[in-house]
């Protein structure tokens, strides 16, 4: 499997603390299975704002220590784009903080609302040959309350990633129940593990995975966990599905039900 989303690289955001740390989620997702990482780094405006050379030469030294101590894991630079207009003005076309240099942005939204420029955000990005691939929409307040908001996004070419976590119920019983019905509506492309720690959150995706292909099957999980992020990792066009009428899950019974295990 590729993991799309992690805080891997030391010491430059809340992520891995320095390289040892770094090493060390690595190797557990070494042994858990994962067959590359997405370095991504939180690009915050006015907090977190790393160059795209300092990313890159972060991630070339970890993967040389990573090497160095037999594992051989590819790592891709990349960045996770906190939503915010003045940022553009650094995304001119693909290259700089997408995903290994190419046509694919990591993006995510403010943790309580959406703001009202988000789809000419969006759509500025396409413009310019960014595809956007939105962070753990599962997490996201609003879009639980209207997942069409992200309907309409993916029926404009925009692409999602959830966490592993999420899928688990690690991030609370309303996160997953949201990952779930994303997952069986064909509203996810990607899976990430937003690995920044050892422990809670860590780069383990193996019982996500379990999880998701009891899910959905093992088919389409193999699209979200290798095809797809191949795909975006080497600025390939992914097969984005048809997303009709939102099914519920079976073991919620209707809207209602739905509703009730958000805000219950």
């Amino acid at each position: 499997m590729f993991d799309l989303h992690s805080h891997i690289i030391p010491s430059i955001d809340d992520g891995a603390k320095d390289m040892e740390m770094s090493l060390a989620m690595l190797e557990m997702a070494v042994e858990s299975g994962t067959k590359g990482m997405v370095a991504t780094p939180h690009v915050i405006e006015g907090e977190w704002l790393p160059t795209w050379d300092r990313i890159l030469f972060d991630c070339d030294r970890l993967q040389k220590k990573a090497q160095n101590a037999g594992m051989e894991i590819p790592i891709f630079p990349g960045g996770e784009v906190a939503l915010h207009f003045d940022i553009l003005e650094k995304l001119k076309a693909p290259g700089p903080y997408c995903i290994n240099g190419g046509r694919y942005l990591l993006v995510e939204l403010p943790a309580s609302h959406i703001p009202s420029f988000t789809d000419e955000f969006f759509f500025t990005l396409q413009a310019r040959g960014i595809t956007p691939v939105l962070a753990h929409p599962e997490r996201h307040p609003e879009l639980a309350k209207r997942p069409e908001i992200l309907v309409a996004w993916i029926r404009k070419g925009i692409l999602t990633q959830i966490n592993g976590t999420s899928i688990i119920g690690h991030m609370g019983e309303r996160v997953m129940a949201m990952a779930e019905l994303l997952l069986i509506n064909d509203m996810v492309h990607a899976l990430g593990s937003d690995a920044h720690r050892l422990r809670n959150r860590n780069p383990n995706l193996t019982s996500a995975v379990a999880k998701i292909t009891e899910l959905i099957g093992l088919e389409k999980t193999q699209d979200i966990i290798l095809k797809n992020p191949n795909h975006i990792i080497h600025s390939r066009e992914v097969s984005i599905s048809e997303i009709g009428e939102i099914q519920y899950p079976k073991k919620i019974k209707g809207v209602l039900g739905w509703l009730g295990r958000l805000w219950g």
